[in-house]
């Protein structure tokens, strides 16, 4: 019995070792040969899912604005929206421009009508959703800009629209999910801070292995006008 108490978190302890060994640090931008890297001047500005039937119009990147904020326009299909998360880097500005926008703020339902908006701040756990039978479109105003969740977008979308996705739109490979929720600052309160920590040392690990530079030069450098 006493052999046993000692031996058990030995293994545990090795474990965790054997962990930490195989995931390394955690992923670092300044690593990274695109993070930071200035959009090209052909790139296009207009992304589809046609998975979900969905669009993103990049108005304005945080490279025009001097960084101060990244603004896009989305047209969301019926049905179509996400599930809640957070940013730790940046707040949210949602407005309606046309259709009726549909919030899960902290909790909260929140139906916006054409020219309302409503903020989520760093730190809020939110959603968007489309309640109602057409196509509604809204602006989002990202403050500041963040160049690594523009980045983001570009290769969610293009995983989608090759089919390596689940059927909840989460890409199929933990890599890929890993790189995607790191470029672009999302978490979830459901996945909690253990999980979180290995989510950003996988999202290294992609990087070291090249994964992320694949997934940005397949989807977003290629998609060029």
């Amino acid at each position: 019995m006493k052999k046993a108490i000692i031996i058990i978190p030995i293994l545990i302890l090795a474990g965790i070792t054997g962990l930490l060994i195989f995931l390394g640090v955690p992923y670092d931008p300044a690593q990274s040969a695109y993070y930071h890297m200035e959009p090209p001047e052909n790139l296009t500005r207009t992304i589809e899912n046609s998975r979900a039937g969905n669009r993103t119009t990049y108005v304005e990147k945080s490279v025009e604005t001097g960084g101060e904020y990244t603004l896009l326009e989305i047209e969301l299909a019926p049905g179509g929206g996400n599930d809640p998360h957070h940013h730790s880097e940046f707040s949210e500005y949602f407005t309606a421009v046309s259709g009726t926008l549909g919030l899960w703020l902290n909790g909260e339902e929140i139906f916006l009508e054409e020219g309302e908006s409503a903020l989520a701040d760093i730190g809020d756990e939110h959603a968007f959703f489309n309640p109602g039978g057409d196509t509604i479109t809204f602006t989002v105003r990202i403050e500041p800009g963040h160049p690594g969740f523009e980045k983001s977008l570009y290769i969610l979308y293009g995983l989608s629209n090759d089919g390596r996705v689940d059927e909840d739109g989460i890409p199929e490979n933990i890599y890929h999910t890993a790189v995607f929720a790191t470029l672009s600052d999302t978490g979830s309160s459901e996945v909690g801070t253990l999980l979180s920590w290995v989510i950003r040392r996988l999202a290294g690990r992609a990087q070291r292995m090249g994964i992320e530079d694949e997934l940005i030069e397949r989807y977003y450098l290629a998609m060029t006008e």
